[in-house]
């Protein structure tokens, strides 16, 4: 009976230690160049992007890459300044057609389907639209946007699988801040 014991213990002791060992990326707060925009991205990202859409908004895309899951996934964002544009009483529907769009941008051949009324405690007028897709190469992202004013915000993790730390993704995606903010 005592050596069941032992050998009980031995045998959870690794699967603790191995649960307990699963590191969480460190956040820094990244300005998203000129945009006014900031999110939380784990280490060091590539430069922002900077291009412009055909009604002469303002697009920034930043990405960084993580691996301390022992996985590589990409953390990113796309902020679009929309010119001359007031968002207030639409931002889901056009949060949901750009991410419509960039479905189609990231190949993305299935989806979960669109969760709404998400809101950004850091900013009460933003509104959040929250989605799951899987590409054509069957990587798997995590998509959630946030709108308010005249500023689209649309978070990304994708990798080889559904992130392994959903309180690492909450973090994420709670990490948005508008001008004001």
């Amino acid at each position: 009976m005592i050596q069941r014991y032992w050998l009980s213990l031995f045998l959870l002791f690794p699967a603790i230690s191995f649960l307990s060992a699963q590191s969480a990326p460190r956040f820094v707060k990244t300005d998203i160049a000129d945009s006014g925009a900031k999110i939380y991205l784990p280490g060091k990202p590539a430069p922002v992007e900077v291009s412009f859409s055909q009604d002469s908004s303002v697009v920034y895309t930043i990405e960084t890459i993580d691996s301390t899951t022992g996985a590589y996934f990409h953390f990113g964002s796309i902020v679009a300044n929309l010119n001359q544009v007031d968002l207030r009483g639409m931002e889901e529907e056009m949060l949901i057609s750009y991410m419509d769009y960039l479905k189609s941008v990231f190949q993305i051949e299935s989806a979960v389907g669109y969760g709404k009324g998400h809101s950004l405690t850091t900013h009460p007028s933003a509104k959040g639209v929250l989605d799951y897709w899987r590409d054509v190469e069957g990587t798997h992202w995590v998509v959630k946007g946030w709108a308010a004013e005249s500023t689209i915000i649309v978070m990304f993790i994708y990798g080889p699988e559904d992130y392994p730390n959903p309180q690492v993704v909450d973090l994420f995606f709670k990490g948005a801040r508008f001008k004001e903010d």
